[in-house]
């Protein structure tokens, strides 16, 4: 009797549960209720940023309607073992040159003057045609817009104009090449030498809209399309600066009136930047730098 009761017991207490268990609902926040939610509603979302870049940014930061946009942020002349006084010439490739020479070639683990695999010599990356002649070269870039500002603000200024031109650019050495130690201050070591820009490249964009822009990305320069193509006649095919304390202003180019509505890119080849030490210089373990000063100015004053 007992064993029976039991399985009786046991299928009335099973249909029971059966008959009463309430309907199960998906548990769940509603959206647009942020009451329910604490305060913030749902739904709610997040942002990830994936980048990558090519060439040389950022640019000098620099505005106005004839600027200095671009100059090369590093000229990177390698790593190497040792100075070879019969070979004292190095490009901002990371080469030490001659190359394919036995001497030189081994003298070069590196070409990233830091110890890297990868040269920092920044090169132009573009797709305007009107750019093919420096695509590809360390470059330095002015604009013109001058063509641009309106008559009130030429009206504001003493011999101011919406012409193109009047402009000098030039570079510098800021003083000698010096030893800097792991923490990146200078040690007193220094050694002048001599750095030359040979077979400088020129190109010219901004007749097309927006071909300014494409090539700078910078929103100033959105929208402005120059209302002439006057290339800049006045460029020095090589630049020699002295990397010393008494250094001073060398002539990149000079447009004249009328000239580089647009922007002006001059252009070198790493291989066409070179850096001479000394054939007396002594080598010490360690980096050494220095840095160049590019100016644009006005040929009016």
């Amino acid at each position: 009797m007992k064993f029976t009761k039991l399985i009786v017991s046991s299928a009335t207490v099973l249909s029971a549960l059966a008959m009463t268990a309430p309907v199960i609902a998906s548990a769940a926040t509603p959206n647009n209720d942020a009451t329910v939610n604490g305060g913030q509603a749902l739904p709610q979302n997040g942002s990830t940023t994936a980048g990558i870049s090519f060439g040389q940014l950022p640019s000098t930061g620099n505005t106005g309607y004839l600027r200095l946009q671009q100059v090369p942020n590093i000229l990177d002349f390698g790593n190497h073992t040792q100075f070879l006084a019969a070979y004292p010439n190095f490009t901002a490739d990371g080469q030490n040159q001659p190359v394919n020479n036995t001497e030189t070639d081994q003298n070069t683990p590196y070409v990233n003057y830091k110890g890297g695999q990868a040269n920092q010599t920044a090169i132009l990356n573009t797709q305007d045609a009107n750019l093919a002649a420096v695509k590809g070269k360390a470059w330095a870039t002015v604009v013109d817009k001058q063509d641009s500002r309106s008559a009130a603000e030429n009206a504001a200024s003493t011999g101011a104009t919406s012409e193109p031109g009047d402009w000098t650019l030039s570079v510098k050495a800021d003083g000698p090449l010096t030893l800097k130690d792991d923490a990146g201050n200078a040690t007193g070591t220094t050694t002048d030498a001599t750095l030359s820009f040979a077979n400088t490249a020129y190109a010219q964009t901004g007749a097309t809209a927006d071909a300014v822009y494409g090539l700078t990305n910078e929103s100033q320069d959105q929208g402005y399309q120059a209302g002439s193509s006057t290339a800049v006649s006045d460029i020095a095919k090589t630049i020699a600066v002295n990397v010393s304390a008494t250094d001073t202003q060398h002539t990149v180019a000079t447009a004249a009136t009328g000239e580089g509505a647009g922007a002006d890119v001059f252009g070198w080849d790493r291989n066409n930047i070179r850096l001479t030490l000394p054939q007396t210089f002594t080598a010490q373990n360690g980096i050494y730098e220095t840095t160049l000063t590019w100016t644009l100015s006005s040929t009016l004053q």
